[in-house]
């Protein structure tokens, strides 16, 4: 039995609860004759999304040069079929009421009958 289900709709829905905008960056590593150079490389720009704070309280993790820092747990919702990957940088363009943003995504949720992208980030500081 074939089910008909009206994505069209869900996804013009979800898409309706979108106020930001955002960009994704992507990890890239070139050798050159000075050696491994690390870049971010933005691969999509001007991605409706709407960023949702997932707990209240921060935790503690060594970040580089081995310095404690805060991280706390993000929820971004992007368009069903945005290419994002774990490792990549979602950029969260400036509001009137809120600076620029860069988050690191931990995990993509991809499943049958998407009508949203949901990313599991952590706000880089």
């Amino acid at each position: 039995m074939t089910v008909s289900l009206p994505l069209d709709w869900l996804r013009s829905l979800q898409l309706a609860t979108m106020p930001d905008t955002c960009s994704v960056s992507r990890y890239t590593e070139s050798n050159t004759a000075d050696g491994v150079v690390a870049d971010w490389t933005t691969v999509a720009s001007d991605i409706p999304c709407r960023v949702s704070v997932t707990s209240t309280t921060a935790t503690e993790t060594t970040g580089g040069a081995e310095q404690l820092r805060a991280v706390s747990d993000w929820q971004i919702r992007v368009p069903f079929g945005t290419d994002v990957t774990p490792r990549d940088r979602v950029v969260v363009a400036a509001t009137a009421s809120s600076p620029e943003r860069t988050f690191e995504v931990r995990r993509a949720d991809i499943r049958s009958f998407e009508t949203v992208r949901d990313l599991q980030c952590s706000e880089v500081v």
